[in-house]
């Protein structure tokens, strides 16, 4: 498994700007810039599936999006979660209504991406990107890695 550290140096690499999408082909053709070659269907995938477990409340499908250990923001104070356990039990916290709100109402097209990955939200709440699986990066899971709620 490759470290979080070299997902984001050759995130970083590959491309170094910052764009705002304003459609669905946009956004896929963004992603496809930013994050690899056909990579928008699994990124479209994952926030539909997020949304979907957060409209839910379907804490352990929203708990196994999430990559360990994350360090999440809640009222302004960091709190560092371990594992799928610990997020399940501190969910209701860190999923506030308007946490919950600005998942739901998120679309496709209004996606923030960058090189670092992709943003939810306007201030950036909730951040997920791709996590290299193999050493070439060629087959990445999604997860989330930022909560900033």
């Amino acid at each position: 498994m490759i470290k979080k550290s070299s997902v984001a140096l050759l995130l970083t690499l590959c491309v170094s700007t910052t764009v705002f999408a304003g459609s669905d082909r946009e956004t896929d053709a963004r992603l496809d810039t930013l994050m690899g070659a056909d990579s928008h269907g699994q990124y479209h995938q994952f926030l539909n599936q997020l949304q979907k477990a957060v409209k839910e409340k379907d804490k352990k499908s929203v708990a196994a999006m999430v990559d360990y250990p994350i360090t999440v923001t809640v009222s302004h104070k960091a709190t560092d979660i371990a594992d799928s356990h610990a997020f399940v039990k501190a969910y209701d916290s860190v999923f506030t209504d308007r946490l919950v709100n600005i998942i739901l109402h998120q679309t496709y097209a209004g996606l923030f991406v960058n090189s670092t990955g992709v943003m939810v939200g306007p201030q950036g709440e909730l951040w997920f990107s791709g996590l290299c699986t193999v050493k070439d990066c060629s087959r990445f899971d999604i997860k989330i890695m930022q909560i900033n709620n």
